[in-house]
């Protein structure tokens, strides 16, 4: 009788730092025996290359290097998601700027763990992202939610008309919608949504619906 064994997962790392790259090697094998180590490099855009060549199932890596700062590495990464949607990511870093690490939010592929967390821990996160199941780590969220006080705050400076524009949008109704409703132009709501989006510092649809689900579930913004 033949039995179908389960190809072993491939995975990429990258770390500026050899040692860690060797840390890193030591610790997936720890969490999936079965796991081979396909690519290792010091960068991401060395990174960005040899996927080209190679496919991997799990990459993971820092969004720095020597080669690569905090905004350069958020690039690439990105960039590599876009290239490669089919593979799960797992950023292991000890960048704590919440408001970077807010851009891999839209990304339910990428997870993201904080190198300070316990080895037990880490460990358990490593799993789970093999698995994959989205991590995010307590310090992650920690970081984050430092940056969610600061919205907070930001949003008591919206007007009412921009708090029940950004509700009804939240709801689902789009600008058409919310101008019959409220029988004005739709030059006046976009030009609420607008000062709400610069208010709030949310350069897309996608992170002004991020921080409205934040602020709504936090009871901030009401009618």
């Amino acid at each position: 009788m033949n039995q179908t064994r389960t190809p072993p997962l491939s995975v990429a790392l990258m770390d500026s730092h050899p040692l860690t790259l060797l840390g890193l090697s030591t610790l997936i094998h720890s969490v999936n025996h079965a796991c081979e180590i396909s690519i290792q490099e010091l960068s991401l855009g060395k990174m960005r290359e040899a996927l080209m060549y190679q496919s991997v199932d799990i990459l993971v890596t820092d969004i720095q290097s020597a080669e690569e700062n905090l905004q350069e590495g958020l690039e690439a990464l990105l960039k590599i998601n876009a290239q490669f949607p089919d593979m799960s990511i797992v950023v292991y870093t000890s960048c704590h700027d919440g408001n970077e690490l807010r851009t891999l939010l839209n990304h339910y592929n990428i997870s993201v763990i904080a190198r300070a967390e316990s080895l037990t821990d880490t460990e358990a996160y490593f799993r789970q992202a093999f698995e994959k199941k989205r991590v995010l780590s307590p310090g992650i969220c920690s970081d984050l939610a430092r940056i969610n006080k600061t919205h907070r705050a930001t949003t008591a400076k919206l007007t009412p008309s921009e708090m029940s524009v950004l509700r009804l949008l939240f709801n689902g109704l789009d600008l058409q919608q919310i101008a019959r409703m409220k029988q004005l132009s739709i030059k006046t709501i976009s030009a609420h949504k607008c000062n709400a989006m610069r208010k709030l510092e949310a350069k897309t649809d996608s992170e002004l619906f991020l921080q409205l689900n934040n602020a709504f579930q936090g009871g901030e913004l009401h009618d």
